[in-house]
C-alpha cells in the first residue's frame, strides 16, 4: 500500500507532464488538420497583372557608370545598372542603422526594395580594391514615400528573383487555377513546395562559409534546396498572385535561418509563430515543415526581402 501511495505521485506528475506536451504538439503541429476554414472569395489573378519592375528614366542619379532610376520609388523599389565590366561590384541601401548589401553586375538591372517605408536613404555603389574591401565610387540620398508597406513584396528583387517566363511562375498559375480565396492559394503553394521540395545538406555545408542568392526556377528543377531557396520559391510563387509575401532572413534557435510571412486580406501578416484556432492552420516555414517536423522555438528578424 506504501508503495502504491509513493508511485501514484510520481505517475500523476508524469500523466501531467504528458498531457502538457500532448497538448503543445498538437496545438502546433497537428497530423489530423485539413484545409484551412475558407475566406473571402477573391477574383483569380491573371498572368498578364504579374508586377514586373520597371525602369522609365523619369527620376534618375548617374555617375562614374552607375545609374539608379528611383522613379517608382512610391511603388517600393528602385532600380540599379552599372556598364562597369572589370570589377566586382556592391550596392548598399542604407536606412537608419539598418544596412542593406547586394551583388551588382555589369548589364543587369538590380532591384532594390524600399522595405522601411517612407523616408530618406542612403544608396552607395562600391567596387571591390583586394580581398573583402570595398570602396564607394557613387553615392546619393533618396526620399521616398511608398504608397503603403505591401507593394515591394509583390514584385521580385535579387533575393526573391523571377520573370513572366519564370517557371515558377507558370506553376504557380497552374497550382492555384481552381481556388477562389487568397488563403487556399497560400495553402496549396505551401503544401506542393513542403512535399516536393527536399533539403540539400550538401549545399547547406557550402553556405556556411558562402553566400549564394536563390534561383527559384533551379530549387523547382532540382526539387531540393536550402532555408533560403524554399523560402524565395514560397514568396515568388505568392507574389505573382498578387499576395505581399516577406522573404525573412534571422535566427531561429538553430542559427540562422530563412522563412516567409505572407499578408492575407482580413487578417494581415501571417508569421511562422501565429495560430489560427479558427482556422486550425499555422503558417509558415516551409523548411522545417518540409522535414516533417515543427518547431517551437523563437525567431528573431533580421532581413526583409
Amino acid at each position: 500500500m506504501r508503495k502504491i501511495r509513493r508511485i501514484l505521485p510520481i505517475l500523476f506528475a508524469v500523466l501531467t507532464i504528458s498531457s502538457i506536451l500532448m497538448f503543445v504538439a498538437l496545438r502546433f503541429y497537428n497530423p489530423f488538420r485539413k484545409y484551412p476554414s475558407d475566406t473571402t472569395i477573391s477574383a483569380k489573378p491573371l498572368l498578364s497583372e504579374v508586377r514586373i519592375p520597371q525602369s522609365p528614366g523619369i527620376k534618375t542619379f548617374s555617375n562614374n557608370g552607375v545609374t539608379i532610376d528611383y522613379s517608382n520609388s512610391q511603388l517600393g523599389y528602385i532600380t540599379i545598372s552599372t556598364n562597369i565590366t572589370d570589377q566586382t561590384m556592391k550596392f548598399q541601401v542604407i536606412f537608419g542603422d539598418i544596412t542593406y548589401t547586394y551583388d551588382l553586375f555589369a548589364n543587369q538591372t538590380l532591384v532594390v526594395p524600399l522595405q522601411s517605408g517612407a523616408g530618406t536613404y542612403s544608396v552607395r555603389a562600391l567596387r571591390n580594391v583586394g580581398g573583402n574591401s570595398y570602396a564607394s565610387i557613387t553615392s546619393t540620398k533618396i526620399d521616398a514615400a511608398p504608397e503603403d508597406d505591401l507593394s515591394n513584396y509583390l514584385y521580385p528583387n535579387q533575393i526573391v528573383n523571377y520573370t513572366i517566363e519564370s517557371l515558377a511562375v507558370k506553376k504557380s498559375f497552374e497550382l492555384v487555377k481552381d481556388a477562389d480565396t487568397e488563403l487556399k492559394r497560400v495553402y496549396i503553394i505551401y503544401n506542393y513546395i513542403i512535399q516536393n521540395i527536399k533539403y540539400d545538406t550538401e549545399k547547406a555545408k557550402k553556405a556556411d562559409t558562402t553566400f549564394m542568392i536563390p534561383v527559384v526556377d533551379e530549387t523547382l528543377a532540382s526539387q531540393k534546396g536550402i532555408c533560403f531557396d524554399y523560402a524565395a520559391l514560397m514568396a515568388a510563387m505568392l507574389r505573382v498572385q498578387q499576395i505581399p509575401t516577406k522573404l525573412v532572413t534571422g535566427y531561429v534557435d538553430v542559427g540562422y535561418h530563412s522563412w516567409v510571412e505572407v499578408y492575407i486580406k482580413d487578417i494581415g501578416w501571417i508569421n511562422p509563430r501565429l495560430y489560427f484556432e479558427k482556422l486550425k492552420w499555422k503558417l509558415v516555414d516551409p523548411t522545417f515543415d518540409a522535414s516533417g517536423g515543427f518547431y517551437l522555438g523563437s525567431y528573431q528578424n533580421k532581413y526583409f526581402y
